[in-house]
């Protein structure tokens, strides 16, 4: 067997000769390459175009609602007594308060059982909540049991399978009222304790028994727990009062307040007070305030947060000069669009119905390099002459010109603007309001209207807290830079936004180079297998060539040689 290798016999070189064809012939294939390496490039960049504006995206969303800005202090003279929040709305100042009772539960006993296992009776318990009024003397008054009109009763079936103590106990419990049921041992006997979980003389307790013995009202069988407070001991009113049902009782600024619970969130427009302890007679000072550091932490976080996100971005697009590195995103038109999305919503006026209406009012403004800076001073003066404004400038807001309608939400379809609002019935907690909003009838939820679906005003929710019926005025409803600003990302990061649009079309043309690079390795194989065989057979025909050449030398220098002898001869 022979071994043989291209070159060998003519001395040719066929694997540097194909190598350098080769090198050519790739050229196609390399350029393939750089375009998808400067593809993948951009890919990163985007990624890291949405890691920044998902960064920013949470900076803003966190200042998108008033809670951000809207920051007051109120403090207790005496924080034993009550504590106390703020919402921002509140009127700045100090008030004066006297805490002479807090509101307490009913509680009723039926005593005097040896077992819980012991049998109370059976047939059917209905449980009311209402207001209890003692008979009055003078004028002759008899008591009464106003029903509170914002609860159900409760009924109870008691039969042979729960009518033991802890059986009854467990039924009124199950039934998830308000009400609840507990046994209590004194040590002697026990006792079936039943609570109204609600405070308030509103909520104080009426217990109806329709009794199988068929005497509804002595002390025998189910009637045992018969509490009527209007009847008489031992007659419909069986049970024992540990506890009255009591109104918190307090006086604010000369003003005598009567509330149902110890946590009082509409006595003070924008103060939520925690009653804890009575003062003794004593008024507790309860100053209201605005807190400033908090709003300069806000809009600092702002600024902070944007300017972080142009550092990214001039990063990306960055023009250093000719010969130079510039940024991948250079010239692209999507990075460009979101720089213009951006600055159109920072750079534009809010219209909110307040004083201010732009971020250079507030000292935020953009520099020559493309940051925004702050003026604190500028802030600061903002914050004491229009504080409630600034809230309105950042988060997603309304304002109403009638004091009775108040602003209880929005959705993603509410569009800024300003409303007209009419009122033709009160909602309550049984009946439903009715109006209509931007001159279109709107949906009642209890006392709320809520702004027609199609309408600029859909999804926008007014409380309508009494007032005359028919034209209330209008509702400015705002949405402030933050809330824009979240808007645009979230719009700009889904999954069919500008973004990933524009990804999904670079991801495209890099599986289209990568078809191209296979298609062009498939010709060059075919390519270079040809450049072989050519140059082999070129090989081949020079070898043999180079022995014709060596044969033909050799027999002419045997004829030279013959006839060199001949003569001599």
């Amino acid at each position: 067997m022979t071994i043989s290798s291209p070159g060998i016999g003519s001395g040719l070189d066929v694997n540097s000769i194909v190598s350098q064809l080769m090198t050519v012939e790739q050229q196609p294939l390399v350029d393939v390459q750089k375009k998808k390496s400067a593809y993948q490039t951009q890919i990163s960049a985007y990624g890291t175009l949405k890691s920044a504006l998902s960064t920013f995206q949470t900076a803003v969303s966190a200042l998108s609602t008033p809670d951000k800005f809207n920051a007051q202090t109120a403090t207790p003279g005496d924080s034993s007594v009550f504590t106390a929040t703020a919402n921002g709305k509140a009127p700045v100042g100090n008030y004066a308060v006297t805490v002479s009772q807090l509101a307490q539960q009913q509680k009723l006993a039926l005593t005097g059982f040896a077992n819980v296992s012991d049998v109370v009776g059976t047939g059917t318990l209905t449980i009311s909540f209402g207001t209890f009024t003692p008979a009055v003397i003078a004028p002759p008054t008899p008591s009464s049991f106003t029903p509170n009109t914002a609860k159900t009763d409760v009924t109870i079936a008691i039969n042979s399978s729960n009518n033991t103590l802890t059986g009854v106990r467990d039924a009124i419990n199950a039934t998830g009222s308000s009400v609840v049921a507990t046994i209590v041992n004194d040590g002697t006997t026990n006792n079936l304790v039943i609570t109204s979980k609600d405070t308030g003389e509103v909520n104080s307790l009426k217990i109806s028994v329709a009794d199988s013995d068929a005497n509804n009202t002595d002390t025998s069988g189910l009637s045992q727990l018969a509490y009527d407070p209007t009847s008489t001991l031992g007659n419909g009113k069986n049970l024992t009062q540990l506890q009255a049902a009591k109104n918190a009782l307090l006086n604010i600024d000369g003003i005598a307040v009567v509330k149902a619970g110890n946590t009082i969130s509409d006595a003070i427009d924008g103060v939520t007070l925690n009653l804890l302890t009575t003062s003794n007679s004593a008024s507790v000072n309860l100053g209201i305030a605005t807190n400033q550091s908090v709003v300069n932490q806000s809009v600092t976080a702002y600024v902070n947060a944007y300017n972080t996100l142009n550092t990214t971005l001039r990063s990306l697009t960055n023009f250093a000069g000719t010969g130079q590195t510039n940024g991948v995103l250079l010239g692209d038109a999507t990075a460009r669009s979101v720089i213009n999305q951006i600055k159109t919503v920072m750079t534009k006026t809010i219209t909110s119905g307040g004083t201010i209406n732009s971020l250079s009012q507030i000292g935020v403004a953009f520099q020559r390099d493309g940051t925004l800076a702050l003026d604190s001073a500028k802030l600061t003066a903002a914050i004491s002459s229009n504080f409630s404004d600034i809230a309105t400038l950042f988060s997603t807001s309304a304002k109403a010109t009638d004091s009775l309608i108040a602003y209880s939400g929005s959705t993603s379809k509410t569009q800024a603007g300003t409303y007209a609002v009419t009122v033709s019935q009160l909602g309550t907690n049984l009946s439903n309001a009715t109006g209509t909003i931007n001159g279109v009838a709107a949906t009642g939820i209890t006392t709320n209207l809520v702004g027609a679906v199609g309408d600029a005003s859909e999804g926008l929710s007014l409380k309508v807290n009494g007032g005359a019926l028919g034209a209330r005025g209008t509702v400015t409803y705002t949405i402030g830079y933050a809330a824009q600003l979240n808007n645009v990302i979230t719009s700009m990061l889904s999954s069919g936004g500008l973004l990933a649009a524009r990804t999904d079309g670079i991801q495209n043309s890099i599986t289209r180079l990568n078809k191209q690079a296979d298609d062009i390795n498939a010709r060059l194989t075919t390519i270079e297998a040809r450049y072989r065989a050519q140059y082999a057979k070129l090989d081949t025909l020079l070898s043999s060539m180079s022995s014709t050449s060596s044969f033909l030398t050799q027999q002419i220098a045997q004829i030279n040689a013959n006839g060199v002898t001949n003569n001599n001869k």
